[in-house]
């Protein structure tokens, strides 16, 4: 796993690249990313309503998904972050799966849990809480039953 963090200003345009990578070969290019799981998020702005979509690695958690919000140790929020807290309501893609999902933010017990099984896989996010004043949030990606 590598241990390298790009500068906070390169990861809008990393994740861009990335985005347009893992849609054009639906995650064989950007589906794993040092190890780790990567799904596409999608998110609607909550100025623009316009539609938001980023990369990020998950924690499986039985049938759901488990991000992390940490922009890579930044003093604020990435974001995606904003976006779901105002409409909790996204599209995921998992490789060639685009499913609805639901946003809930953790807390308590459940987050403390969650988060020593995020930093025992990728200890980097260890570092990232290390360096900033913020709660960096665990968000559980949730498929509605039908």
């Amino acid at each position: 796993m590598s241990d390298w963090t790009p500068p906070h200003r390169l990861i809008p345009w990393i994740s861009r690249i990335h985005v347009v990578l893992y849609k054009l070969t639906r995650g064989r290019v950007g589906g794993r990313v040092d190890g780790m799981p990567c799904i596409l998020l999608r998110t609607t702005g909550r100025r623009s309503a316009k539609p938001h979509t980023v990369c990020l690695s998950y924690l499986p958690d039985g049938d759901s998904m488990v991000v992390v919000g940490s922009f890579g140790g930044a003093d604020h929020h990435p974001a995606w972050y904003h976006n779901l807290v105002a409409n909790p309501d996204v599209i995921v893609q998992d490789r060639e799966r685009i499913l609805p999902a639901v946003a809930e933010t953790l807390t308590g017990d459940e987050r403390e849990e969650l988060w020593k099984a995020r930093i025992a896989g990728a200890p980097r996010y260890a570092r990232y809480q290390e360096g900033t004043d913020r709660a960096i949030p665990l968000v559980r990606l949730s498929y509605p039953t039908t």
